[in-house]
């Protein structure tokens, strides 16, 4: 299957995209549709500044990147230019709106990265930011095995993986108890996060186990400590 001609879909079972077409909605309203402009707001002033910097540092200009889990594509605003990037969903509202903010984008795939079409090393290397906390460890483990055959020998991967630790963990906790009050409509403002990272050992071991090893990993201010960035090979 071609991953540079448009948009393209595995040949497996259509993608299963249930809760994350709803969180990518353009039009959500009243509590979902702040917590979009929050979550927005904070990729763009803390996110991609942060994502460049270390795509700089792992990957050379000109390279062939899967951004796996692409959603919106607004932490993309500063490395779409200088590398040639396949975004790659499960949801279609999400490809689409990445379409939007990245015109220049190489390739379009909707895809589940738990079945992923033949990308048999397409890739010089791949990313993802805030997707491993959303599926449980032996799930994941599947999803980095999956990458790591989409990605050509010697390649490597970034991580952006939010830390038990947050402080938006606690927020969006509060926040969560505050809407689903007894008697009231359930609210989910984000699919639910299970894997959340609570240390460099458990990341490294989970991590190991898809065939990857952990060749750094940092925590930093410059995202107010939510997510740790882990650079595998």
């Amino acid at each position: 299957m071609s991953c540079n001609d448009g948009e393209s879909e595995s040949s497996a079972a259509v993608p299963r995209h249930e809760g994350w077409d709803a969180y990518w909605e353009k039009n959500a309203r009243g509590s979902r549709r702040l917590y979009s402009v929050i979550a927005s707001v904070y990729r763009r002033l803390f996110i991609c500044t942060r994502l460049a910097y270390w795509l700089r540092r792992t990957f050379p200009s000109g390279a062939k990147l899967l951004h796996a889990g692409c959603g919106s594509g607004e932490v993309d605003a500063l490395v779409g230019k200088r590398y040639r990037i396949t975004a790659l969903d499960i949801s279609p509202g999400a490809l689409e709106r990445y379409r939007g903010n990245n015109p220049q984008a190489e390739g379009f795939i909707h895809a589940d990265l738990m079945n992923l079409p033949d990308l048999a090393g397409a890739f010089d290397g791949a990313y993802h930011l805030g997707v491993l906390e959303h599926f449980q460890p032996d799930d994941i483990r599947i999803i980095l095995a999956n990458l790591r055959t989409a990605i050509r020998p010697g390649g490597r991967m970034v991580i952006f993986w939010p830390l038990a630790s947050a402080p938006s963990v606690k927020v969006l906790g509060f926040w969560h108890r505050l809407l689903n009050k007894p008697g009231r409509h359930f609210v989910e403002l984000h699919p639910p996060e299970v894997s959340l990272i609570r240390s460099r050992a458990e990341a490294e071991g989970i991590i190991r186990s898809g065939g990857w090893k952990v060749a750094s990993y940092s925590v930093s201010i410059s995202d107010l400590f939510i997510q740790a960035v882990i650079v595998c090979e």
